[in-house]
């Protein structure tokens, strides 16, 4: 009997986010020569909708700022079904772990990428609600050929709380490293992030299963910064 494969389908979270990384060339002492750039997977990132953002956390990006091309590398979008493109650093948020990077390609496919991307959710938020999540964990090791994220689920765990002027949303759900700068939306609205995944308060809570997730008000403060 013949078999046909058929595609999984995939939630809203997962077709719209992108990896952020960077290609650098790396030499090969056997041959003594350059091979092609390798991509190095840093982290996760998203385009917000009708608009030429697209949202990170400072720290996937930070140490690209401070360092020589050179060395560090060039920093690329991409991945998830779109080709990976240079980017260059708008803003910096080290308060709140927020990056906006710009994308370089035509006018017509920022369009084309943007409108595909997340809205901020203007509805409120209920303690137990369930959560989705998309990345690239643990960078490079668990990329397959087509560069798809890893999907996952939370639910919210307590109260939106502040912490010396930062906002944030605890999320009970795995976590792991290069979910970094995921978006976060509700299963029920998972077109609209309600925050975005950062690195854990500390060691033994993201053992537990236990993340911050950044309040998107953050990301609407800077966009309204942007726009004055």
């Amino acid at each position: 009997m013949e078999k046909i494969a058929h595609e999984l389908r995939k939630p809203f979270v997962c077709t719209a986010v992108r990896a952020v990384g960077t290609l650098k060339p790396e030499f090969n002492p056997e041959v003594k020569a350059f091979i092609p750039p390798q991509l190095k997977v840093r982290g996760t990132g998203f385009w917000l909708k009708h608009s030429e953002a697209f949202i990170t956390c400072a720290h996937v990006v930070a140490d690209i700022a401070q360092t020589p091309i050179e060395l560090s590398g060039m920093l690329v979008v991409g991945g998830n079904g779109a080709d990976y493109l240079k980017a260059v650093i708008s803003v910096l948020d080290y308060m709140h772990d927020l990056a906006i990077l710009h994308v370089e390609g035509s006018d017509e496919f920022l369009k084309e990428q943007s409108n595909q991307g997340f809205e901020l959710i203007n509805t409120p938020l209920r303690v137990g609600e369930k959560v989705a999540y998309a990345g690239f964990p643990f960078g490079n090791l668990l990329l397959n050929e087509k560069h798809t994220p890893t999907y996952s689920e939370g639910v919210i765990g307590t109260d939106v709380f502040a912490g010396e002027g930062s906002k944030f949303i605890q999320i009970s759900g795995s976590i792991a490293g290069g979910y970094s700068g995921a978006p976060i939306v509700l299963k029920s609205d998972p077109s609209k992030v309600l925050a975005v995944v950062s690195n854990s308060p500390m060691e033994e809570v993201g053992v537990a299963g236990i993340f911050r997730g950044i309040h998107y008000s953050h990301i609407e403060k800077i966009l309204d910064l942007i726009k004055s």
